[in-house]
């Protein structure tokens, strides 16, 4: 007999298919503010891996008609302030509404910087798609490494961290939007969440779970398996019904 679980397995990947049996569209940014080659490559890597075709944009975007047919956007790693300046508010504007109106976003590191209403403590305006602020975990030079992180469904695992984000937000706010924290750093500090922006779901991090296994090698941490299982996790809830 088949199982509940099987079924709705079945359901959840069927729902992000085209009638045409296509892979569902993700858009990925490829402009300034974005690591090249690692953090972009890793970004269109996760995204083709958890079955989606990918199109890379960047600044003069201007098919919005895109927006329609996506089901997730990428954020890679990078600097957010950058990548805001390049878009310009315009294009970040459509990427509230698609988020709005039913998209997926995933943010990695510079990605999680950019999604609340305050790129850090920049004063410049980021998507404003997750409540709270962010602020740099590790200030300094010596802002690269391994270090441990506390997940909710797959318990302590290590991460590469870059020069990324903690983010602080009340318990209120947060179950306002339906969310919940699903990473946090040695000292306590919220490291990732995931939330409802209007129809659609965001799932950020400050560190660097799609990583590839030179960036953790670089760092003399041997991982043949990673941490891509976490990042799964993120794209699935992002583009769940």
């Amino acid at each position: 007999m088949i199982s509940k679980a099987l079924i709705a397995m079945y359901f959840l990947f069927s729902s992000i298919s085209t009638l045409a049996g296509e892979k569902p569209l993700a858009l990925v940014w490829e402009g300034p503010g974005a690591c090249r080659p690692s953090c972009l490559d890793a970004s269109v890597i996760i995204a083709r891996r958890a079955g989606f075709k990918v199109k890379k944009v960047g600044p003069g975007f201007t098919d919005f008609s895109l927006f329609k047919k996506a089901k997730l956007w990428v954020q890679p790693g990078g600097k957010s302030t950058t990548a805001a300046a390049a878009m310009g508010p315009v294009m970040m504007d459509q990427i509230r509404e698609f988020v709005r109106n039913g998209g997926g976003y995933v943010g990695f590191c510079a990605g999680m910087f950019i999604s609340t209403p305050e790129i850090g403590t920049s004063k410049k305006i980021g998507y404003g798609i997750i409540p709270g602020e962010t602020e740099l975990l590790i200030k300094g030079e010596n802002d690269r490494a391994m270090i441990p992180i506390d997940t909710i469904d797959h318990g302590r695992v290590k991460m590469y961290y870059a020069g990324g984000p903690y983010m602080r937000v009340s318990e209120a706010d947060l179950k306002a939007v339906d969310g919940e924290v699903i990473a946090r750093y040695p000292d306590g500090k919220i490291a990732g969440i995931r939330a409802r922006y209007g129809k659609g779901k965001v799932a950020v991090i400050g560190t660097h779970p799609e990583a590839g296994f030179i960036w953790k090698l670089s760092r003399g941490y041997f991982d043949p398996r990673g941490e891509r299982f976490f990042v799964k996790d993120m794209v699935r809830y992002a583009t769940s019904p």
